[in-house]
């Protein structure tokens, strides 16, 4: 089986009016022009809290141990996978089952936890599987939402060439 990747939500022109209106009102001012694409970057640039309104959903078929990567996010993510147990699924033993067997893994994500997975999921450090997904994510995201783009990197990019893993890939 291979590894698909399907956007199933993103943010549309309203969500981005609304992220507008909520930032502005945070200054006492009142939005009146739909915010352009350089507002957009700017404003997720910046990681204000109204980015975290931009909701994505995502999903994902992927190998069980590389779904456990993307679980041990929680901050700004709900994660729903595939259950596992034996009383829900057919002809299914959990005790026997491996670890790279597929699982659907849906991640419904605001814009600031989605950058913020990147930049550990796209480091060198994470497994060479659990990059290539990350990337797949990041490349559809960015055909959708184009102010992504430069945004979805790895945490060294992030911070300026910077690496603070403790085995740092060279890079």
């Amino acid at each position: 089986m291979n590894n698909t990747i399907e956007i199933i939500r993103y943010p549309n022109e309203l969500d981005w009016q609304r992220c507008k209106i909520l930032a502005l009102n945070t200054v006492g001012k009142k939005s009146i022009n739909s915010p352009d694409h350089n507002w957009k970057i700017q404003m997720l640039k910046s990681e204000h809290s109204p980015i975290r309104t931009l909701m994505f959903t995502i999903k994902m078929e992927v190998p069980y141990w590389v779904s456990v990567h993307f679980s041990r996010h929680k901050f700004g993510v709900e994660h729903f996978v595939t259950s596992q147990r034996n009383d829900r699924q057919i002809n299914y033993d959990r005790n026997q089952a491996i670890q790279s067997q597929y699982v659907t893994h849906i991640m419904d994500i605001n814009a600031q936890e989605l950058m913020f997975i990147a930049r550990k999921r796209l480091c060198k450090q994470a497994s060479e599987e659990t990059r290539d997904i990350m990337q797949k994510i990041c490349k559809k995201i960015i055909e959708l939402c184009p102010e992504f783009e430069d945004l979805l990197v790895p945490n060294c990019v992030y911070r300026g060439g910077l690496c603070f893993e403790f085995n740092k890939c060279k890079k």
